[in-house]
């Protein structure tokens, strides 16, 4: 078993990743004095086949090659010892 270190670890990060700004909240509003609200977007109307249209024939090629594999190891667990 090997000796446990004493020292304090820390993330092997630049210094520049520890300076992050931090919201304060009399920095968070709106100029009427209210909290200001995150934007809401509309809705969007997006073809989603269109554009993940990649992806999902990704996907029906790795099921098609999971579902041959499985087929693979059960014709071969009739063969093999």
């Amino acid at each position: 078993m090997s000796k446990k270190s004493r020292r304090q670890r820390t993330p092997n990060l630049p210094p520049e990743a520890f300076q992050v700004p931090v919201a304060r909240p009399e920095q968070a509003t709106e100029p009427t004095g209210e909290p200001a609200m995150p934007a809401r977007h509309a809705p969007v109307n997006v073809d989603l086949r269109r554009e993940y249209g990649d992806v999902l024939s990704d996907l029906k090629l790795t099921a098609l090659i999971f579902l041959s594999l499985v087929a693979v190891m059960v014709a071969l667990s009739f063969f093999v010892i």
